[in-house]
């Protein structure tokens, strides 16, 4: 990135620069994570924002969405002066970049291939500074930029300004902010057709929560004769009472959309009747607050699907999904069987019934040769220019390495994998995409 002076020319309210303010936005049902400003929740704390540039022009100011004239959003007009950049009034509690990695917020250009930048500075001391670009993507729409922190040093972060069309001069252009967050960064999305997981083609993001006496690893299944054909499910068992125990499903979901989805669904396979399944979600930051949907099972040593209700559940807040059969009472050695973890809704077939859904933009993938020792090529098709990421995980969904993850063009493309340091056994790899993801075994043969 170039070195370039910043000259940003702020109108600061003398007192405003005194007190520090808390960035979660507080809103009447409580915090609503991450948001620093999308000005239009009556906050606690007003932030304001302000620029005028090098001839004292007033360049930043609270407008309307220019797709929706209901919706307050922020609005910078650049002129002939370089550098410009519009800045919080306030200062804040400081930036941990250890917590909270990225900053996102949602940007409406002028134009594609801009540059815009976020910049984390000092109140003390503004040569202490952190600036990350990010290009956009789309012209005279709203994109969600994403802008990457985690390489910054702890530090005396307590200011932040935002800089469109950095360090070059575009007079007259016309940007539109909102939904300015700070987030932990790598938030998994929801795949459109909801399955979280089903240990066949979809490899799950694991963490176990156990005792010395219980253990959680992929098996197969035991019973492919009911509604459940698939090859792999997830078992988790325990050797005495232990009451709950329990695992998570990916640790960082973007946040739930419960207008899309008011249900989740998991086959079971319990050691009896009359036993508690619980769908939990939580805030990733605070797993205190939390919603829990608990369903007891009706059969035993049988597959069944068990449905949870989440049409209460608060929506875009919850970033953690958890999994907890109950394992009270129970005799030793008795164990739990899961597959199929999704989203659904009823009411949406779209999401509802995914088999009859067809990928109009689908991603391709085979290795060759398969079984192979040591060394495979995975072969892949693009069907959309974007950015492709391809991973190799073992049996228990635990990443290998990442093969590639950069921005492609549309058609065919290839990566070589070597196995030389890897026992013999399956083995896992993906390719995923912002609109498709394929998942393939390959042997490796000692």
């Amino acid at each position: 990135m170039k070195v370039v002076s910043l000259f940003v020319f702020v109108l600061v309210p003398a007192a405003a620069s005194l007190a520090q303010i808390d960035l979660s936005v507080q809103v009447s049902g409580g915090p609503l994570p991450g948001v620093i400003d999308n000005f239009s929740v009556i906050t606690e704390e007003p932030r304001t924002w302000s620029s005028v540039d090098c001839n004292s022009a007033q360049v930043f100011i609270v407008d309307y969405d220019p797709g929706d004239p209901s919706n307050p959003a922020g609005k910078f007009t650049s002129t002939a002066c370089t550098d410009e950049g519009f800045v919080m009034d306030q200062t804040f509690l400081p930036f941990d970049f250890s917590l909270h990695t990225h900053i996102s917020l949602s940007v409406y250009a002028p134009a594609a291939d801009k540059n815009v930048a976020v910049k984390m500075f000092s109140s003390s001391d503004e040569t202490a500074m952190k600036i990350v670009e990010v290009t956009t993507a789309r012209a005279a729409e709203w994109d969600t930029l994403h802008f990457d922190f985690s390489a910054a040093e702890s530090g005396m972060y307590d200011r932040i300004s935002i800089h469109p069309d950095f360090g070059a001069t575009t007079e007259g252009e016309e940007w539109w902010f909102d939904n300015i967050r700070h987030t932990r960064g790598g938030l998994l999305p929801i795949p459109n057709n909801g399955i979280l997981v089903d240990f066949d083609t979809v490899v799950p993001y694991m963490h176990f929560w156990g005792s010395e006496n219980s253990e959680f690893f992929i098996d197969f299944n035991p019973d492919t004769t009911g509604i459940n054909k698939s090859t792999y499910c997830g078992l988790l068992f325990t050797v005495e009472d232990v009451a709950w125990e329990g695992f998570a499903i990916a640790e960082k979901f973007e946040p739930l959309d419960l207008e899309i989805f008011s249900q989740a669904r998991v086959k079971v396979l319990a050691p009896a009747a009359d036993m508690q399944f619980m769908f939990k979600v939580e805030l990733w930051e605070d797993s205190g607050t939390m919603v829990e949907t608990t369903v007891t099972t009706t059969v035993g040593g049988a597959w069944e699907e068990l449905v949870f209700d989440l049409s209460d559940v608060e929506a875009f807040k919850y970033t953690k999904i958890a999994l907890f059969p109950d394992f009270q009472g129970i005799g030793e050695g008795e164990d739990w069987y899961i597959d199929d973890v999704m989203l659904t809704d009823p009411d949406n077939v779209a999401v509802d019934d995914h088999a009859r859904v067809i990928k109009v933009f689908a991603l391709s993938a085979r290795n060759y040769p398969n079984p192979y020792n040591p060394t495979t090529t995975i072969s892949y098709n693009v069907p959309l220019p974007g950015n492709v990421k391809v991973t190799v995980y073992d049996m228990n969904g635990r990443t290998v390495q990442t093969l590639v993850d950069r921005d492609h063009t549309a058609g065919e493309h290839s990566v070589a994998f070597d196995a030389s340091n890897l026992a013999g056994g399956v083995y896992l790899y993906k390719v995923e995409s912002s609109y498709d993801v394929v998942t393939n075994k390959m042997v490796l043969m000692r």
